[in-house]
């Protein structure tokens, strides 16, 4: 074991050597700067993730996890390539046992099963279909049943002397890795593939929980057995502390962390000290497990899992060490395994490698097996292989389970690193199998345009914060909700999913409630929905939910569930917030990015609210005024038509003027395609609306370019509160238009949204630009691999 100072033998004298080197040109003849153990540690990691970052930008492009770049990395610098080509370099950057990176990746598993345990949501269970729990228990029956069926084999193929119960037992522990299904495992690879929060991760993620749960109690009971078959008075005392041992955890623990949770003041966060505390209670209670005879990650297992998940408590540690865990630690652990594994040497044994065999047999079994369940709860055949091949998914945890009981120093077990790092190239298959957007592909004409007259219009209203809502409920107001023309208004709240595994959607009306809901963001949003149902109670119906997924993925919800209900539209916040000075106060890119995503999916219309009103907070929504003035800016296309539609729709409020302004080119000439023909059919529309009322007004412009058309919209800017404008119409090649497509910074809102998003635009108006529905066939998925 190394310590800052090692006495090495040089010459037969002995000779302190430090930790640290005096720079490398000072290096005596002899001797190298790699012996200095900080020196050789700082080279190591070096090498290390330099060489998995490049691994793993290339394999990305296959959708590959960044774990299979790591395990390649520690091949690479192994005995199979380095070591065998490199010999004299690997001995020195690698000595056999390197005890810093050994205890830190130790430390790392420990903090791992401890995160993963705050994470998991055991609630899940209850709020679980027939479906998930079927096919986890009847998954975790079918694991149980493989491990037993070919565990005969075991004692023959293993026999070798007195050690022949510890083999056998490590083979069982070898197999039950490549067969049992781990929520953590399934987890990952949902966030990986981006699927975390779509049918099919739902169903992944609730059948994994199942599973999970049924193997730790299996776990604990077949350690006990074990622990009686030694010797009965060690069978007792164990069961007797292991007993106290969960209790205080249960009680005492649970208790002490709810308390934090309690005195810390609702919307801040909890204290820096509770997190450094429950870290250090961890690694005791690791260490206190180990000695009564458990796993040395039970403890931290059930520690976890008896913290609220989502709770602020939760969400300091998530954010205070996961970074460390999941960015530094575990992929030292994986590159450290991975360098173990010879090739060369398992190629040349491979006859003699039963328990891979059987592992392996076991494996395709439990996925033919997860097949048929999944058949069996009636799942389309091609979501059936995804599914299993999801369910089936290994990864760190299982390499961490085979490091936990074995040092690597035999074939057997670093056969059980390769057969993962195998194992790897089944995730791509998951990508080409399955994608979210199908399930949620509309074939009907789902956009306001669409929609018959007085026919009840379905709106869903996302807000990622209290502002959004505020504006949002300002917008709907004047879009004319009447008994003879309702609004069905979906509000979604969103909020980013941090400390957890398990994404939500919560649906406020059948009384579900966030597990943290007192100190929820969300609830402020939820009063705004709810109030916009007191006042319009015979004319409005409101339905709110909430969103809790990682923003990467938040679309799949967005898009979910306007397709669920039979949205025409979805009303989506600006990425961009200003104060009531008119100066931008922030710019949120993964708003942004998640925008975007919906434009791209999304199964009906689309309207993004930029909202520059100087008037915020919630006594705004009391603040009513006795007009309302709106502008339409028409080109032609169908985003146009569908701005213009609900802009007309809002006209029919007496409240609301409404003001359409229609650029033409100077030579323009849209009258020769069949789109012109569409627009003027809605024009007409228009001007029947205006003789039957006085609060319409129709101008029609003819510009040379879009230079033209800017100044006329800059003109009239100032005398609004809301422009409504169409993302990209086909005018993006009229002449109207001609050249401000070259000057859009973003292309999300069209030529003209951006020009009224620019920073030169500083008067206090709102602005809707809207995309109609884009009719789509089924997604297919773009392998780009440079």
């Amino acid at each position: 074991m190394e310590t800052p100072k090692i006495l090495l033998n040089v010459s037969g004298n002995c000779q302190n050597v430090p930790a640290y080197s005096n720079g490398i040109w000072n290096v005596a003849h002899g001797e190298t700067i790699l012996q200095h153990s900080l020196v050789r540690f700082h080279v190591q990691l070096l090498a290390m993730f330099l060489l998995s970052s490049s691994f793993h930008l290339l394999l990305r492009r296959f959708h590959l996890s960044r774990f299979t770049s790591e395990i390649l990395t520690g091949i690479v610098l192994g005995p199979a390539i380095m070591g065998k080509y490199f010999n004299n370099a690997s001995s020195k950057l690698f000595p056999p046992y390197e005890e810093i990176i050994i205890s830190l990746s130790k430390f790392g598993y420990v903090l791992f099963a401890f995160l993963a345990g705050v994470r998991m949501d055991p609630t899940l269970i209850g709020k679980t279909g027939r479906t998930a729990f079927i096919l986890g228990f009847m998954s975790s029956v079918t694991a149980f049943i493989i491990i037993e069926s070919t565990g005969f084999l075991f004692p023959k193929g293993l026999k070798t002397g007195g050690s022949k119960n510890a083999k056998v037992m490590f083979a069982r522990i070898y197999m039950a890795c490549m067969i049992q299904t781990q929520f953590v495992g399934v987890s990952f690879i949902l966030m990986q593939l981006k699927m975390i929060n779509s049918q099919l991760g739902h169903i992944a993620l609730a059948s994994s929980l199942v599973n999970e749960l049924l193997r730790l109690a299996f776990g604990f009971m077949s350690g006990f057995l074990f622990t009686f078959n030694v010797s009965e008075r060690a069978g007792v005392q164990t069961i007797i502390f292991s007993l106290i041992f969960v209790v205080l955890i249960l009680t005492l623990m649970k208790r002490l962390m709810f308390v934090v949770v309690r005195i810390t003041p609702e919307g801040q966060p909890v204290k820096e000290i509770y997190a450094t505390v429950t870290v250090a209670t961890v690694f005791l209670i690791s260490t206190w497990g180990d000695s009564i005879g458990l796993n040395y990650l039970a403890g931290p297992l059930i520690l976890g899992l008896v913290l609220p998940a989502r709770s602020p408590l939760a969400e300091i540690l998530i954010a205070k060490f996961d970074t460390i865990v999941s960015g530094f630690l575990l992929p030292l652990m994986a590159m450290l395994y991975a360098s173990k594994v010879n090739l060369w040497q398992i190629m040349k044994e491979f006859d003699s490698l039963l328990i891979f065999k059987i592992s392996l047999i076991g494996f395709t079994m439990k996925v033919v097996a997860t097949f048929f369940l999944a058949k069996f709860c009636k799942i389309p055949t091609r979501h059936a292989v995804a599914l299993a091949l999801i369910l089936n998914a290994k990864g760190i945890n299982e390499l961490g389970t085979l490091g936990s009981y074995s040092t690597f120093r035999d074939i057997h077990s670093t056969s059980g690193i390769f057969l993962i790092f195998l194992l790897q190239a089944l995730q791509p298959l998951v990508k080409m199998l399955y994608h979210p957007a199908e399930h949620y592909l509309s074939y009907k004409k789902m956009s306001v345009e669409h929609a018959s007259g007085d026919a009840e219009l379905k709106i869903l209203t996302c807000a990622y914060r209290q502002e959004d809502a505020v504006a949002a409920i300002k917008l709907l107001e004047y879009s004319n909700p009447t008994q003879e023309s309702p609004l069905s208004i979906h509000g979604l709240c969103l909020e980013e999913l941090v400390s957890s595994f398990t994404p939500l959607l919560i649906n406020h009306q059948l009384g579900q409630k966030n597990s943290s809901s007192k100190g929820s963001r969300s609830q402020p949003i939820v009063d705004i929905f709810r109030y916009l149902k007191s006042e319009h109670k015979k004319s409005v119906q409101v339905q709110v939910f909430t969103a809790i997924s990682p923003l990467k993925q938040m679309h799949e919800d967005i898009c979910w569930l306007s397709f669920n209900k039979s949205c025409s539209l979805i009303v989506l916040p600006f990425h961009k917030k200003w104060n009531s000075k008119g100066k931008m106060v922030s710019n949120n890119n993964d708003l942004r990015n998640l925008n975007i995503k919906v434009l791209e999916l999304a199964p009906c219309s689309v309207g993004i609210l930029i909202d520059r009103s100087r008037a915020h907070g919630l006594s705004s929504i009391f603040i009513t005024s006795a007009t309302y003035r709106v502008a339409t800016i028409f080109v032609g296309g169908p985003d146009d038509r569908e701005a213009l539609a609900y802009a007309l729709r809002m006209a029919r409020c007496p409240k609301v003027h409404l003001t359409v302004v229609r650029f033409i080119g100077h030579d323009d000439h849209a009258h020769q395609r069949w789109q012109f023909m569409i627009d003027e059919d809605l024009l007409r529309r228009l001007r029947t609306e205006m003789s039957g009322g006085s609060n319409i007004n129709y101008i029609e412009k003819t510009v040379r370019d879009g230079s033209d058309t800017s100044s006329t919209i800059k003109s009239i800017v100032g005398d609004l509160d809301l422009i409504m404008v169409g993302r990209s119409s086909h005018g993006t090649e009229s002449e109207a238009l001609s050249g401000l497509s070259e000057w859009t910074d973003l292309p999300e809102l069209g030529p003209i949204g951006d020009l009224l998003a620019s920073e030169d635009t500083t008067c206090p108006v709102s602005v809707l630009v809207v995309q109609q529905q884009i009719r789509k066939e089924s997604p297919k998925i773009a392998w780009k691999f440079w």
